[in-house]
């Protein structure tokens, strides 16, 4: 099947002869690949992912999220979609109670993670602070406008990754397409029936423990995210550190799983709980999925009980 950036979860491989259209591109500092039934649809997904990133890359000083950043206190005028992905990214922090924060970007590039991925050579000597959990964004929907708390700055992260491809899917079916399927990063967004027929298969990829096919999702479209710390994790002086850090902290999140894959109807919503579980540790995980109504897996590095599936039919006691 299909690689990416992360190996997380792949779409089984396309049988052959192939009457769609598949391209592979890097965007988001990533590994991206988009299928459609039409070359021009899969070329206007992939102008549509890279024009997101320009307006959403933290390492681009001209997008408009560096502008947000910039204000932060002020009152910022942003295009319609830079709403929706910090109004989405707002009604995640206040339905996670604060566990997932998009406001530490400040406290992410303390630890060392200042550049894209693919330039990351050096950790700065910064001291992480904790940044807290009830900073509210203010939103101004009417006049699509935002107001970061003062001395803030956004991180778009995995969110922004999810509506992405969430926002180029509802492009592309207004436009008539009835099956499209993206991949960013080892994320996975589908719509409607897969290319043979009914139900898609995704793989979960977990080849940082040695299987490649950890486990197989069967879903008849929607999405599938994996946030995962064996990747993007290096050393800052004695510590070892990863980029998913914990908002009570500032610092990378202690938790006992390497990984959650988790299946949802958007990417964008998938790319909140499996970053959510995973900073939660597995004791919290799976009441939080059940709490969201989401199916999933949890990885431990526990050899002896690596893998544990949580199914959308559990719920809270």
């Amino acid at each position: 099947g299909p690689t990416a950036a992360d190996d997380s979860a792949v779409v089984s491989e396309l049988p052959t002869p192939r009457p769609w259209s598949a391209e592979s591109f890097r965007a988001m500092g990533a590994s991206c690949r988009v299928v459609t039934a039409h070359e021009s649809l899969t070329r206007h997904a992939i102008e549509l992912v890279r024009q997101l990133e320009r307006r959403w890359s933290r390492f681009l000083p001209d997008s408009e999220i560096s502008a947000v950043n910039a204000a932060a206190g002020r009152l910022t005028v942003v295009s319609d979609v830079t709403y929706d992905l910090i109004a989405h990214a707002e009604r995640a922090r206040r339905v996670t109670g604060g566990v997932f924060n998009p406001l530490m970007l400040d406290q992410l590039e303390a630890l060392g993670y200042d550049r894209s991925w693919s330039e990351f050579t050096h950790v700065p000597s910064g001291a992480p602070t904790c940044p807290g959990t009830n900073l509210d964004i203010e939103l101004y929907p009417d006049i699509r406008a935002v107001r970061l708390p003062d001395s803030s700055r956004f991180d778009p992260g995995g969110i922004g990754k999810g509506l992405a491809a969430d926002l180029v899917v509802g492009a592309l079916a207004a436009e008539g397409a009835t099956t499209v399927q993206i991949e960013l990063g080892g994320d996975v967004r589908l719509m409607g029936p897969s290319w043979t027929g009914g139900d898609w298969t995704v793989v979960v990829d977990d080849s940082d423990h040695g299987a490649p096919c950890a486990a197989n999702v069967t879903l008849p479209e929607g999405a599938v995210a994996t946030s995962s710390i064996m990747r993007r994790r290096w050393r800052r002086g004695d510590e070892d550190v990863h980029h998913l850090l914990d908002p009570l902290t500032g610092r990378s999140a202690d938790t006992d799983l390497d990984a959650v894959t988790i299946v949802a109807p958007t990417l964008w919503w998938a790319e909140v709980v499996a970053k959510v579980a995973l900073v939660s540790g597995s004791d919290r995980a799976r009441t939080l999925m059940a709490d969201f109504g989401v199916s999933g897996l949890l990885v431990t590095g526990d050899s002896s009980t690596r893998y544990d599936v949580v199914s959308r039919s559990e719920r809270a006691a």
